[in-house]
């Protein structure tokens, strides 16, 4: 009896201090890593460079990355162990990752783009509200200087205790 490979998701912080350079090098190491076992790299994200929440190893920022593939899950283990390993990544987490369905990867994909059309349609509104605010205020009369200068004059002029 054979059992089916996992869906998995690897997200792991590589330090923040490392050059452009480098970078290209730790993930194809990590590549290596999970394909040694016989891992299948489904989908790669880069997260981009962030601040951590607390410092790990005396480092305030690191690039963060979402990977996910599929595993037997005997196997994981020692991918574990030798992601522990590895020098320059600061944290990783592993979980067990449901794989969606073309169903609902399509029904998330319409909610997503309901989601935009109405934030359209809120962002119009209140343009034309504050167009509407604009257009009321400029139609109240304006006060001449000459005008100001009198009530200003009338102001001083009137003892006050």
């Amino acid at each position: 009896m054979t059992e089916e490979p996992k869906h998995y998701e690897l997200t792991f912080i590589v330090s923040g201090n490392l050059a452009e350079t480098e970078q290209p090098d730790i993930l194809t190491k990590i590549k290596t890593l999970l394909e040694t076992p016989g891992a299948q790299i489904v989908k790669q994200e880069e997260l981009g460079r962030r601040k951590l929440a607390y410092p790990i190893k005396h480092l305030k920022h690191g690039f963060y990355y979402c990977w996910c593939f599929n595993l037997l899950p005997q196997k994981l283990l020692a991918l574990s162990h030798e992601l522990k390993l590895e020098t320059q990544l600061l944290r990783f987490l592993i979980v067990n990752k449901r794989q969606k369905t073309a169903a609902e990867i399509a029904q998330q994909e319409k909610i997503k783009a309901r989601r935009v059309k109405d934030k359209i349609v809120e962002e119009t509104k209140a343009k034309e509200v504050a167009k509407e605010a604009a257009t009321e205020k400029s139609k109240k009369p304006k006060i001449s200087l000459e005008d100001l200068d009198k009530k200003l004059d009338e102001l001083l002029d009137d003892k006050v205790l």
